[in-house]
């Protein structure tokens, strides 16, 4: 009774833990362009929010929720951002009874917990108003119905897999690669184990069917493979190796360990190499030793390096951020570095192995909170407008779309500035319909050089002078991923007379 209570305490402890390092400083970092984009496409009808995901990259599962969330619950950052917190502890609560079912004592389950809620790249996307870790939970529940299913087959279990399954393809296509590797891991067993065969043959019905209900959107995932996105480039060998190896730093350290110290950055290659040598020497002697998924954990396997191997081929094509479509695969790494260390070295070194990356974990999530800002960080831009604007101000932004960023601060503002204005669909045609009209006395104009399309930007206050403006301040601000220039205008047919 006391060891029960004892493990429920710190189970307590641990969930407790991961809500209140989910919740802190949630809306202390802004609200970058994907985020906005989120809250834009959600603010349309479910018909709009399904047509407008077929022209992006994502389909629209995640919109859907978002927009009923927000309805419930209202749009402000804290809300829109406790949506993830609460996905996240959803599928903290999956992976625990996945663990279960593949580790054999109550220590690894706990210790795989404690890496979960200690970790800084969860924390980071649990405040985000993203797709991912809506993906996390409907891949890890389809993984756990999967597992139920392979161990004690029941329709129920398939019926449940197949939905969750499902669902995920609705949320983010990497979920597809999580599929595959189901699929491979009751193929291996099905032609390895002849008493499983005829238990295990009515799965694949499942996951064909959930392929069948995907088919509907299938031909747009095709479209928008075939397009691609412009600032995706193809990438190198060396490159995408660089890109996997700084993976495993993002996962202890944090998407922000580039802007610590050296100490840092020589702390984050140490770890990677030791995490892909440890993973790797593990795999080799489970081969050697002819045991190679014999044990039911063994399937975290397949469930971590079947996502990475696609993954890899992919960002040949299109670069990838992989800490981010790899978010779903977290938790089996952590299933792996746990039970591999209890595999192979005693419990009192497996223990102090787990216990020393929690200990990274941990100054993961103090570099995440030492950093107070994401991509597109607009704050300071609005708070310089609005110190500085007139009543009648006008305000272009370009790109237009990065202009949603204002339109959501002026929504929930009491001191709004001047709504941007879209005149076009790039800096030609916004300077073009700008020669045609004659309500622009004094003119904002902000400049985001991380558009694809910027070489005109440095031209502005000249091709401005052509359409009768004078340029009254100019102002740069170094923003991450580009530096934004804000430019202020006035006509000069509206200058008063000297």
């Amino acid at each position: 009774m006391k060891l029960v209570n004892y493990k429920n305490v710190l189970l307590l402890l641990l969930f407790v833990s991961a809500v209140a390092l989910r919740v802190y400083d949630i809306d202390a970092k802004n609200m970058w362009f994907d985020e906005i984009y989120s809250w834009k496409i959600s603010n349309g009808s479910i018909v709009k929010i399904i047509s407008e995901s077929a022209g992006d990259i994502h389909p629209p599962l995640f919109y859907i929720v978002l927009k009923v969330w927000t309805f419930i619950f209202s749009d402000s950052v804290v809300s829109m951002r406790m949506l993830s917190v609460m996905l996240s502890m959803i599928s903290m609560f999956v992976l625990y009874i996945i663990t279960k079912k593949l580790l054999s004592n109550e220590i690894q389950r706990l210790l795989v917990l404690l890496l979960f809620a200690l970790s800084p790249l969860n924390i980071f996307y649990s405040q985000e108003v993203r797709m991912l870790n809506l993906n996390l939970l409907l891949t890890l529940t389809s993984v756990y119905f999967f597992i139920r299913y392979v161990s004690t087959p029941k329709g129920i279990f398939g019926a449940l897999y197949c939905i969750a399954a499902t669902l995920s393809l609705y949320t983010h296509y990497f979920a597809l690669f999580i599929l595959i590797a189901q699929f491979l891991y009751a193929g291996v067993i099905y032609l390895n184990d002849r008493d499983a065969r005829e238990r295990l043959r009515p799965f694949f019905k499942y996951p064909a069917f959930a392929f069948a209900m995907f088919i509907p959107w299938l031909p747009i995932m095709v479209g928008q493979a075939i397009k691609g996105q412009p600032w995706r480039k193809t990438q190198s060998v060396q490159q995408v190796s660089v890109e996997v190896f700084n993976y495993f730093k993002d996962v202890f350290l944090s998407p922000y360990f580039t802007y610590e110290s050296m100490t840092v950055m020589y702390l984050s290659h140490l770890i990677s190499i030791l995490t892909i040598l440890f993973l790797l020497l593990c795999i080799i002697r489970i081969f050697n030793a002819g045991r190679f998924l014999i044990e039911p954990a063994d399937v975290s396997i397949l469930l971590f390096f079947i996502p990475l191997i696609f993954a890899i081929v992919v960002s040949f094509r299109q670069s990838i951020v992989y800490s981010r479509y790899l978010s779903i695969i977290i938790p089996y790494l952590f299933i792996l570095l746990v039970y591999f260390s209890f595999r192979f070295y005693k419990q009192r070194t497996a223990i102090v192995i787990s216990l020393l990356l929690a200990s990274i974990s941990f100054l993961g999530i103090m570099i995440n909170y030492g950093n107070d800002f994401k991509n597109n960080d607009y704050r300071k831009i609005i708070s310089y407008i609005s110190a500085n604007k007139s009543e009648k101000d006008k305000l272009i932004v370009e790109p237009h779309f990065m202009g949603w960023a204002i339109d959501y601060h002026n929504m929930h503002s009491s001191s709004p500035i001047p709504k941007p204005n879209i005149l076009g669909w790039n800096i030609r045609m916004q300077l073009d319909s700008l020669s045609k009209s004659k309500e622009f006395d004094k003119l904002w104009f902000v400049l985001d050089y991380s558009s694809m399309d910027n070489s005109q930007y440095d031209y502005l206050a000249n091709n401005l002078a052509a359409l009768g403006y004078d340029e009254v301040s100019e102002k740069t601000f170094y923003l991450i991923p580009e530096k934004v220039k804000v430019h202020l205008f006035e006509s000069i047919k509206h200058k008063p007379n000297k």
